[in-house]
């Protein structure tokens, strides 16, 4: 019988660690970077291709939220210590003409900017 009790809390216990483990992951990447980008031909849809700094985890999805002209982005974790299951490299995001600036989120409330339209033809350049 306390064997049987013993096994009971040492399973719940593991099966706790983990669950707590496993729901802390999933969070806000700060370390993302661009790769290289490519824009459809209407010029709406902005295709990134992102890699993490980092030597651990993966990206899994995105958020986007319009700022005025600018695109603000923050990217997610997959759930799980360096799990692969859902991860993704290449995002689409929808552009409005008017947008001149798309930047990463950074931590701490703050984004950096890492592409912007410049020149004559207003053409996409990484920063």
């Amino acid at each position: 019988m306390k064997k049987k009790i013993v096994i009971s809390i040492g399973s719940i216990v593991i099966f706790v660690i983990g669950l707590v483990f496993f729901l802390s992951t999933g969070g806000q990447r700060t370390d993302v970077i661009l790769t290289h980008y490519s824009l459809s031909e209407d010029n709406e849809v902005m295709t990134l291709h992102i890699n993490v700094a980092g030597s651990m985890g993966y990206v899994r999805g995105l958020k986007v939220k319009q700022g005025g002209d600018n695109k603000y982005i923050t990217f997610y974790s997959t759930y799980g210590l360096n799990n692969s299951i859902g991860a993704k490299s290449e995002f689409e995001v929808q552009l409005n003409p008017s947008c001149e600036e798309i930047y990463f989120y950074s931590g701490d409330g703050g984004y950096r900017l890492v592409l912007k339209k410049m020149g004559e033809k207003n053409e996409w350049h990484m920063v």
